[in-house]
């Protein structure tokens, strides 16, 4: 048997991986014939669901050695490596607070995938976004020295010994095949996510030669992303400072259900993906939830597909693995699937085109994914984070993060504005009324803390200067400093109490002002505070936070 015929259907492979690898197989040989490889593969046909390609002994050989190609590079770090000599020791000029300063770096020798096939594909080539995939199968797939072997007979230029064994497997598959008869081998977590020698019940992880094949090539239909934490440190001076870490990496795989259109999808997004670096990661690889990757892919999807199909055709679900390596082990941390939705998409694009604060983000977009209201399981975060970062306080609310009230406000706002063009039986829905509680929270707050400031300062706000559209120029010093102390002890008051608690100090507080309240308003509110005050807690504290922030003048924007 001098060829070897695979023939595959979409509908048989048993996973969204095997589904994935096999559009990988397909954009690899592409990018191998754009690159003037041979000999390469040759794909006898491609149908909507189904693929079939034939190999021999040379052209497995010329697959496996572009796919584990790889190369010794030399890097420079600050530190010596435990239990490991440098190659040698040079002195570098680094820049140091404006003056030049001499700095000693060690040289050390490290092994590099390649990865042309990609560099094919990527906008920023040599860049970014292959850093991100060598590093994921260095610290994931790849986590263990002895994994990287198939890279090092390469850096070496020798043939892939893997060629070998993947070719054998399948003609003596194929043979077995034809009597009749199947058979198997084990999976290892290299090319399959989540592969163990056995699970829990003792069920070892296993599949056909021809579906096995596939595992190798699905990190190419693949997009990753990385999941940030940040923490807060506070300097002597009380100044508060943000300090982000990376939380390993969400590897967000299609479950293809159009072969032809998922493939030409596949090659335009990763020809345009954005190149635009944030320090040494491209900024659009930065997410704050591991769900992010999921909607991310399906964006892309929509942004690019063809015109002659819709979505649904192109991939049936997309599955995210949040993973990250931990000392010697890799651990799973979750597992999500999202299934294409144009309205969920359209939903996500307008929090995409914003800058969004990463805590009103988290809990706005697991929301957002299981349709529940907007500011659901926004108490936690409310009560947890220190206060600086969600009541705007000058000198301590860093500068350089994304303010939460800034993206409460323009919520509270977007559904003032939806309100306006509510026909009236639109309001009696669950959105609606819902949407006519949070307007009503929203401008209780906003009255409450305008009064209070202006006792507090002595200044009113009807006698600040505006612009010729109505809109106030500047806030005078002594009002911004009110607002902030009203805001701050009323969010502090808030979040400490619950219950009836809660529902006496948003009554004989935030209602002791003058409020005027419709009938049907006071009904809605009143009725919520007691089925339902945390509802009311909520909108309440993200109230408080949109209020606490006075946009400056522009001259002092950014100051």
């Amino acid at each position: 048997m001098k060829e070897l015929t695979l023939s595959y259907n979409l509908f048989d492979l048993p996973t969204a991986q095997h589904k994935a690898g096999l559009a990988g197989l397909l954009v690899m040989i592409e990018t191998m014939r754009r690159r003037g490889l041979a000999p390469l593969p040759v794909i006898q046909e491609t149908t909507a669901t189904s693929a079939t390609i034939t190999f021999n002994k040379e052209t497995m050989q010329s697959l496996f050695d572009d796919l584990f190609d790889a190369e010794v590079v030399e890097v420079q770090v600050k530190a010596k490596w435990q239990g490991k000599p440098p190659k040698r020791e040079e002195s570098i000029s680094v820049n140091v607070e404006g003056k030049e300063k001499k700095e000693k770096r060690f040289v050390y020798d490290v092994l590099r995938p390649k990865g042309l096939f990609l560099q094919t594909l990527y906008p920023d080539g040599e860049g970014g976004w292959i850093q991100i995939w060598r590093n994921m199968l260095w610290n994931i797939l790849r986590a263990q020295p002895a994994a990287r072997k198939v890279y090092e007979e390469r850096a070496e230029r020798r043939p892939s010994s893997q060629s070998d064994k993947v070719y054998h497997g399948l003609k003596k598959a194929l043979a077995k095949s034809a009597k009749g008869k199947q058979q198997s081998e084990s999976l290892a977590g290299t090319v399959f996510i989540g592969a163990q020698d056995k699970n829990a019940e003792l069920v070892s992880f296993s599949g056909t030669p021809m579906e096995n094949l596939l595992l190798h090539f699905w990190h190419i239909a693949a997009l990753l992303f990385i999941p940030r934490s940040f923490s807060v440190e506070r300097s002597q001076e009380r100044n508060t400072a943000i300090k982000w870490q990376d939380y390993g990496f969400a590897i967000t795989i299609p479950e293809v259900s159009h072969l032809e259109y998922f493939v030409a999808d596949l090659m335009d997004i990763l020809q345009q993906l954005d190149a635009k670096m944030a320090g040494t990661r491209p900024a659009s690889s930065l997410i704050d939830l591991s769900e992010e990757g999921g909607l991310e892919y399906l964006y892309h999807l929509v942004k690019h597909r063809i015109d002659r199909h819709s979505l649904h055709d192109s991939v049936s679900a997309v599955e995210i693995y949040h993973v990250q390596k931990q000392g010697n082990n890799v651990r799973m941390l979750a597992a999500e699937r999202l299934q294409p939705d144009e309205v969920l998409l359209n939903r996500y694009e307008k929090v995409r085109a914003n800058r969004m604060n990463p805590i009103f983000k988290s809990f706005y977009l697991r929301n957002l994914l299981q349709s529940e209201r907007w500011y659901e399981n926004s108490t936690f975060p409310l009560s947890t984070y220190p206060a600086e970062l969600l009541v705007h306080k000058t000198g301590k609310t860093p500068f350089n993060f994304p303010f939460l009230g800034r993206d409460a406000r323009r919520k509270f706002t977007n559904i003032q504005e939806e309100l306006k063009h509510m026909e009236a039986d639109e309001m009696q829905t669950e959105k609606g009324r819902d949407d006519l509680l949070a307007r009503r929270v929203y401008d209780l707050v906003r009255h409450y803390v305008r009064i209070k400031a202006e006792g507090r300062s002595g200044k009113k706000l009807d006698t600040f200067p505006k612009d010729e559209k109505g809109h106030i120029i500047s806030y005078p010093q002594e009002y911004r400093e009110a607002v902030e102390k009203v805001c701050l002890d009323a969010f502090l008051a808030m979040r400490g109490r619950r219950e009836q608690d809660f529902v006496e100090y948003f009554t004989g507080s935030l209602c002791s002002v003058p409020q005027f309240l419709p009938p049907d308003d006071y009904l809605l509110l009143s009725q919520t505070l007691i089925a339902d005050w945390e509802r009311v807690k909520s909108l309440a504290m993200l109230a408080i936070s949109a209020n606490s922030y006075l946009s400056q003048p522009k001259t002092e924007q950014g100051a």
